[in-house]
């Protein structure tokens, strides 16, 4: 049973993973549609500026080992997540601001200046990617430093729904917000609009992130003692990281879980249109169902399954639950059935939710009390390059099979990406089962001592 305490706490540390789902949707949203389709911003620069904020995904393993050392005012993690919240709201004006700049070039038809402040707009993406991770790693090193292994799993399960939730109240306050200029044909109403909402969306979000962890975090001395464990140097950090096998172990198999569950972001909808000749408003809906699926196996998850089946046996009961729906998506091409892919789909993403949930929980587990910030950055820099990397792939491995089967818009190469996506999510499913948390913090612990001792007598 969950008591009201850590409830109230959960969706109080929510607001912050809301508010991060709803900059996701006002980015890659509102800024993504309004270059491309409005200002005719070619879809590759376009593409180039708004990603760059995932190639910054290694400084996490950084700002955690820095989070980890942080002394300020008796706090660890606050600093951090503020500062880097301050951060990306004065970014988040600077990118609108910047998108704006150049959707005038395009709108002027200067392609030499489109290119250049297209550049800028990457360089400022990059930024804010960086304070992105300075922030919500040392924000999950907070959820482990408050929170027991018992605790855990409800905690994850609320905290990780409110992202879902933030991208569907942040898209619904937006399209309120910029109004009647979503209809309109005159472009002067319509970047008007968005000059106003990347003005106050920083503001109301900024202010909801105090709210949020604002007096959450204890005092460090009532923690974590400080002592020279909390003084390892990067170096040192690194090799208590090699000190057991089960880190690069869990490293590789959450890639592959990662990499898995998103291989089919970039071939989704054109299976649909392809298959199914389903329209672009009917496609694009289909990110709804997979989405509504997650959230509800996001949210039960931690307060159902886990308690029950431990997070490596729920890991594996995602895989599984993924994988038999992605074969019934494949399916439902060779039968024609728009109900079979819809309902597969919703399924499929309740399986991805399970397993999510479970990795989330053993991420979480996998840390040490005194270097949460470093093992949470290492997994965060795992699961940003995966995701990266089967956008990629969905649509290379698409096009591969489409040499066998003679057309990229095949049935055959969709269901065969879906097939090896399947086997992927089963074979992770399997593997996580060799994870052994306990263990993983006695070698750690040990280690830990080893390296201390050989400072001490250094």
């Amino acid at each position: 049973m969950v008591s009201s305490r850590l409830l109230f706490l959960a969706l109080r540390l929510g607001l912050f993973q809301a508010c991060l789902g709803a900059l996701a949707v006002l980015t890659l949203g509102i800024f993504n549609r309004l270059l491309i389709d409005d200002f005719q911003v070619p879809a590759v620069l376009t593409a180039l500026a708004l990603g760059c904020q995932q190639l910054v995904a290694f400084t996490r393993v950084w700002f955690g080992k820095r989070s980890d050392q942080c002394r300020w005012g008796g706090l660890r993690r606050t600093p951090f997540i503020l500062g880097g919240a301050i951060a990306f709201c004065l970014l988040f004006w600077l990118a609108g601001t910047t998108v704006l700049w150049v959707a005038s070039a395009a709108q002027a038809g200067d392609n030499a200046a489109v290119l250049w402040r297209s550049l800028l707009l990457a360089f400022v993406f990059l930024l804010y990617g960086t304070a992105i991770s300075a922030s919500s790693t040392p924000f999950a090193a907070l959820l482990v430093d408050i929170t027991n292994e018992r605790e855990r799993p409800a905690l994850v399960s609320v905290v990780w729904s409110m992202l879902t939730v933030g991208i569907v109240v942040g898209a619904i306050v937006a399209s309120r917000f910029l109004g009647s200029a979503c209809a309109s044909s005159d472009l002067s109403l319509v970047v008007a609009a968005v000059r106003q909402l990347t003005v106050a969306a920083p503001l109301v979000i900024f202010g909801l992130i105090l709210l949020a962890v604002v007096g959450v975090e204890p005092p460090l001395a009532a923690t974590v003692a400080a002592s020279k464990t909390q003084e390892l140097g990067f170096g040192q950090s690194i090799k208590l990281l090699r000190a057991d096998p089960q880190v690069s172990y869990f490293f590789c198999v959450l890639c592959l879980f990662t990499f898995s569950l998103f291989l089919q972001e970039a071939v989704l909808e054109p299976y649909g249109g392809a298959v199914f000749n389903m329209t672009l408003c009917e496609t694009t809906r289909l990110n709804a169902l997979w989405g509504m699926g997650t959230l509800v196996g996001i949210a039960s998850t931690g307060f159902l399954l886990v308690p029950r089946l431990g997070p490596q046996r729920t890991a594996l009961a995602g895989g599984v639950i993924s994988a038999i729906f992605l074969v019934a998506i494949a399916a439902s091409g060779a039968l024609g059935s728009v109900l079979v892919f819809k309902f597969a789909l919703v399924l499929f993403g309740y399986g991805a939710g399970v397993g999510t949930n479970a990795c989330l929980t053993l991420m979480l587990g996998l840390t040490s009390p005194q270097l949460a910030g470093t093992f949470i950055g290492l997994w965060g820099l795992a699961q940003a390059y995966s995701r990266g990397f089967a956008t990629v792939a969905g649509g290379g491995l698409l096009s591969l099979f489409g040499g066998f089967f003679g057309n990229q818009n095949s049935y055959g190469a969709y269901a065969s990406v879906f097939l090896l996506q399947a086997i992927g999510l089963l074979l992770a499913g399997i593997l996580l089962l060799r994870v052994d948390t306990a263990l993983f913090q006695q070698r750690v612990q040990r280690a830990l001592g080893d390296l201390l001792a050989l400072d001490l007598d250094a």
